[in-house]
C-alpha cells in the first residue's frame, strides 16, 4: 500500500512549534533533543498511516540518527512517543479547524466550497458532518421562528 506524504509540513512552523511544546509539556527528557534537531533544520515529515486513520510523523536528517543513538546509549526512550503525540495533535487540529470552517460556512461568512477547500486531510469528513448538522439546526430554528411568528386572532386571521 502506498503511503501519502504530506510535504507541506516539512517547511511549516506549526508542527515544529507544537513538537517543542509537546516535548516540554509531556516529555521533558526529549525537549533538548527536539530543540537541537529543530536548530539543525531537520525535516519533519507527516505521512498518513497504513490504516488511513491517522498520521505518522518522521524526522529526516543525519542528526536524527545521532540523537537516537545517544538516547539509546543513555537508556532513554526513542523520540517516537513525542512524534506520536504530535501526529494526534495535528489530526485533532485539522478536525477542529474544519468544524470552525463549517460553522462559518453555515452562517454565510464563507461559501461552503471555499470553506471546504481550506480543510486538510482528516478535516474533510468533519467539515461535511458539521456543515450538515449546522444547516439542519438553522433550518429547524427558522421553521420554529416562522411558526412562532404566526399568531391567530379570534377572527381566524393572523395578526
Amino acid at each position: 500500500m502506498r503511503i501519502a506524504t504530506i510535504t507541506r509540513y516539512e517547511s511549516s512552523s506549526r508542527p515544529w512549534t507544537r513538537l517543542v511544546e509537546l516535548a516540554g509539556d509531556r516529555f521533558p527528557d526529549a525537549l533538548d533533543d527536539v530543540t537541537f534537531l529543530r536548530a539543525h533544520d531537520v525535516k519533519l515529515q507527516l505521512d498518513i498511516d497504513d490504516a488511513g486513520i491517522g498520521y505518522r510523523m518522521t524526522l529526516l536528517g543525519p542528526e536524527v540518527e545521532v540523537v537516537e543513538r545517544n538516547r539509546a546509549e543513555q537508556g532513554r526512550s526513542p523520540l517516537s512517543a513525542v512524534l506520536a503525540a504530535l501526529a494526534t495533535d495535528t489530526q485533532e487540529f485539522e478536525v477542529t479547524r474544519a468544524k470552525r470552517l463549517a460553522r462559518e460556512a453555515a452562517r454565510g461568512e464563507l461559501t461552503p466550497r471555499d470553506a471546504r477547500s481550506m480543510c486538510e486531510d482528516f478535516g474533510y469528513e468533519a467539515f461535511d458532518a458539521e456543515y450538515s448538522r449546522y444547516q439542519e439546526e438553522i433550518r429547524l430554528s427558522m421553521s420554529a421562528k416562522r411558526r412562532q411568528g404566526k399568531r391567530w386572532a379570534l377572527g381566524g386571521k393572523p395578526k
